[in-house]
């Protein structure tokens, strides 16, 4: 573990900082029946609370006298996404800037069958979340935060959550105490 982390760890605990939630606000969901989100947003907080995190889901944007201590972070959620964004992307975060999401929703259908929809927009709520969360733009070799999800990590996800590697778990861990902890650096960007 960097000396950084440990000391993000220490100074958060020092703090008692709420360092184990996180308030993402969500605004676009016309686009999105109301059965699928709410099963992603279910799906997303038990993968969340597997490594300990919890999701408090807000509908639409921070108001501008929002307190920046509670480093909210906004996903948005568009449909006819133009061909030239971000060509084959489900979404993409900010995560040097630590709090905008953009998903696209009509990609995230066009990749599986309506049944599955949820489950792929929870992941991919949850992929970009972790970006922000870890404030870097890496990704691991398999689990909920590989690059590119193939054919076999779809099927997966239609029996369970996509898993965290133990690198990511690591990764968030020190991500949020570094946000929950005023004037603390985020120690995990660049560290692949």
């Amino acid at each position: 573990m960097k000396i950084a982390t440990i000391v993000a760890v220490m100074i958060g605990a020092a703090l008692n900082a709420r360092a184990d939630q996180v308030t993402v606000y969500v605004h676009g969901l016309s686009v999105v029946p109301a059965t699928v989100s709410n099963r992603a947003e279910a799906l997303a907080n038990e993968i969340f609370a597997g490594v300990g995190v919890k999701i408090d889901w807000r509908i639409g944007a921070p108001s501008r006298s929002q307190s920046h201590p509670e480093r909210a972070i906004v996903v948005e959620i568009v449909a006819n996404t133009p061909r030239e964004l971000k060509p084959g992307a489900l979404a993409f975060a900010s995560p040097f800037e630590g709090v905008y999401i953009k998903v696209f929703y009509d990609r995230v259908q066009a990749v599986t069958e309506p049944e599955l929809t949820p489950n792929v927009l929870a992941h991919v709520m949850v992929h970009e979340i972790t970006h922000i969360l870890q404030g870097t733009c890496r990704h691991s070799d398999t689990g909920v935060m590989k690059a590119r999800w193939n054919h076999e990590d779809y099927m997966e996800m239609r029996l369970k959550p996509l898993s965290f590697t133990e690198e990511d778990v690591h990764l968030i861990r020190a991500g949020l105490v570094a946000r929950a902890t005023p004037g603390t650096l985020v120690a995990t960007a660049g560290t692949r």
